[in-house]
């Protein structure tokens, strides 16, 4: 019997989504495949990096750019090879609970970890790393030593191949949207559970599970809104967003009263996304790729207000070559659009429909792609 372990770290962002999507997939296909299919997170030992990375994705995703341009150095690269293994008692622990043939890793830190141990301890287990950036990689996200590096497209299978990795060893996919995304959905139903039964346009304003200071950039021009409209705040684990938007909201509703045209709804953490996009007719948001093509699954044209840059401005070419959306990071040019879209709401949400739908059932491919390979890998 073929072993597959997935595995994650224990953050609730988009290296977890991915694998989960894996996992759902692969797990329903267990028994078809005669396969033994199973998950796992294991807490990744990141130190002061890690806390450094949360903080510029919320609140200083500009910045970030040095970050990314620092992980195609040398020093970076020596640093990816030691600093995962302080992750390694945690890996080791899961890893020798499920005794895996194959280990597919979507963090790329815990592949490194993985790949090292596995040189160091003499193991024959099989790393196939998952690639969680489309169309932007860092300088660590490819590895030449794992068996197999999953990736959306050809844009990064020809940067892994520059690197020397072997076509073998490159798997493009398309990407790994968990399955519930593609479910069909009844938006009236969705829009009544959420207590927003009128015709007006709904939007939903994300920024990933972390949540990001984006979000706000809507807020001043509240008051000025002469058209109906609902929105959806969805601020994540941020805390301080989540904050402000519930102070900003009681402000307008206090000074306002019936006057006000906005309805707003301000959520924290989503476990189900799913449900409450289906009620939305555009999102705006962070331009993660996770995030991204969970909206495409649905369906719903994209409007990228922020996104990290370096590591994700590859997201911001692949909205626009790919006409999944706009991006409107400005906010003189975020409110215009705003202010455009609430009054020709329908015009908006039809542009783009055949060029989202095409990317949609592309993705829909990605993880039985994955399983097909898995179906021809032979065991040592």
């Amino acid at each position: 019997m073929k072993r597959i372990l997935v595995l994650t770290d224990h953050m609730p962002w988009g290296h977890r989504s991915i694998a989960l999507a894996i996992f759902a997939y692969l797990k329903d296909q267990e028994k078809t495949m005669g396969w033994r299919v199973d998950y796992a997170q294991a807490k990744a030992e990141t130190g002061l990096g890690g806390d450094l990375y949360n903080l510029v994705y919320r609140y200083v995703p500009s910045a970030h750019v040095l970050m990314h341009k620092a992980s195609f150095s040398k020093t970076f690269q020596k640093l990816a090879e030691e600093v995962p293994m302080a992750s390694l008692p945690a890996v080791k622990k899961v890893v020798n609970k499920y005794k895996p043939d194959i280990i597919i890793s979507t963090y790329f830190l815990h592949s490194h970890c993985l790949i090292k141990w596995r040189e160091q301890a003499g193991l024959h287990f099989k790393v196939w790393t998952v690639v969680a950036d489309p169309w932007t990689i860092n300088g660590v996200s490819l590895l030449e030593k794992a068996d197999m590096n999953i990736v959306y497209d050809e844009v990064v299978a020809r940067e892994a191949r520059k690197l020397g990795i072997p076509p073998s060893k490159i798997l493009k996919t398309g990407w790994w949207t968990r399955p519930e995304m593609y479910l069909p959905y009844d938006k009236d139903a969705s829009r009544r559970k959420l207590g927003m039964e009128g015709t007006y346009p709904i939007i939903f304003i994300g920024g990933g599970s972390l949540g990001t200071s984006a979000l706000p950039k809507i807020l001043p021009v509240l008051p000025f809104v002469k058209n109906e409209v609902g929105i959806i705040f969805n601020c994540g684990t941020d805390k301080m967003t989540y904050q402000l938007v519930e102070y900003y909201q009681k402000l307008l509703h206090s000074v306002m009263g019936d006057k006000l045209k906005v309805h707003i709804k301000n959520y924290s953490w989503i476990e189900r996304i799913n449900e409450v996009l289906a009620a939305c007719d555009i999102v705006f948001g962070k331009a993660g790729p996770n995030f991204l093509f969970d909206v495409v699954a649905m369906g719903k044209p994209f409007v990228a207000i922020t996104h990290i840059n370096g590591q994700e401005n590859g997201n911001l070419d692949l909205i626009r070559k790919k006409k999944l959306g706009w991006v409107k990071e400005d906010p003189a040019d975020l409110n215009h659009f705003f202010f455009d879209y609430i009054k020709r709401p329908e015009f908006y949400n039809q542009m783009y429909t055949s060029t989202i739908m095409a990317e949609a059932a592309k993705n829909k491919m990605a993880l039985e792609k994955i399983k097909n390979a898995l179906s021809g890998e032979e065991l040592q």
